[in-house]
C-alpha cells in the first residue's frame, strides 16, 4: 500500500504477524497491503499527520528475521512519547547497548515512524543522522514541537 503524506509516500507491506515494513518511498515494492491492519497503520498515519499524537503502539510489528536486541532497540524507541527527545547513549544505557549500536539498528529500522527513530539524538543536542535524510529527521522534529 502506498500512504500519501506531506512528507511524501510511505510504503506499508504486512504479513500475518504485524506490520513487516513503512518506509519513505516513490514506488511499490512489492504486493499490495490489504486488510484490516494496512487500514489501522494507514488511519494511524493520516491522524498522525493531522497531529493528533498516536503513539503506534498497538500496532504490531513483525519482528522475524531480526536480532534481538534489535527488536528491544524498536521497542524502547516506540516508548519515547510524541514531541520529546532521547539521546542514543541514553538509550544504549536503558538496554546495555553501545550509543553506536542503537544508532545502527535505528538507521537500518524498517518500521519509519512507527518506531520513531527521529526522536533519538546525540547528547549534546546534534540530530545525528537518519540514513542520510537529516532534513526529515528535523522537519519531523519541528512537527511535533520537539525543537
Amino acid at each position: 500500500m502506498l500512504l500519501p503524506t506531506p512528507i511524501g509516500p510511505l510504503w506499508l507491506e504486512v504479513s500475518p504477524l504485524g506490520l513487516r515494513r513503512l518506509e519513505a518511498a516513490l514506488f511499490p515494492r512489492g504486493k499490495e497491503a490489504t486488510g484490516p491492519l494496512a487500514q489501522e497503520v494507514a488511519g494511524a498515519i493520516e491522524a498522525y499527520f493531522r497531529g493528533e499524537r498516536p503513539d503506534f503502539l498497538g500496532i504490531p510489528l513483525d519482528y522475524s528475521g531480526l536480532h534481538p536486541w534489535r527488536a528491544a532497540v524498536y521497542e524502547a524507541t516506540r516508548r519515547i512519547p510524541y514531541g520529546t527527545t532521547r539521546s542514543y547513549g541514553a538509550l544504549g544505557r536503558e538496554l546495555g547497548l553501545p550509543a553506536r549500536a542503537v544508532g545502527m539498528a535505528l538507521r537500518a529500522s524498517p518500521f519509519f515512524l512507527l518506531v520513531p527513530a527521529h526522536r533519538v539524538i546525540h547528547a549534546d543536542g546534534r540530530l545525528g543522522g537518519f540514513a542520510g535524510r537529516e532534513g526529515l529527521k528535523l522537519w519531523l522534529l519541528r512537527f511535533e514541537g520537539a525543537l
